[in-house]
């Protein structure tokens, strides 16, 4: 089986209908320990830098979170009346600025 993507899977295997089988039961219940492979991750030198960056630009212009502004966006956003027609408009000339 082949998968492209979230949405795409691709199979060479038939649409039969499922064949059940019983579970087949271990021949010695006790459990072995096995010394097989262990789990690595390997992070290039650019990779383990955007953390750094991240952490380094938290905060927009490097200055003070200001917890009353936060504050009040919260609670427009939970009564609905932070997204305005102009607030969106103005979003989007900003994206499409960006990447026209």
């Amino acid at each position: 089986m082949q998968i492209y993507g979230p949405y795409r899977v691709s199979t060479t295997q038939p649409n039969a209908a499922a064949q059940r089988s019983q579970p087949q039961k271990p021949a010695d219940a006790t459990p072995t320990s096995s010394k097989g492979a262990v789990d690595q991750l390997d992070l290039s030198n650019a990779a383990s830098g955007v953390n750094r960056m991240a952490a380094s630009s938290a905060v927009a212009g490097g200055g003070e979170i200001r917890i009353d502004r936060v504050a009040e966006i919260r609670r427009q956003i939970a009564d609905g009346s932070y997204e305005t027609p102009e607030k969106l408009d103005a979003a989007l000339d900003r994206l499409l600025d960006q990447y026209a």
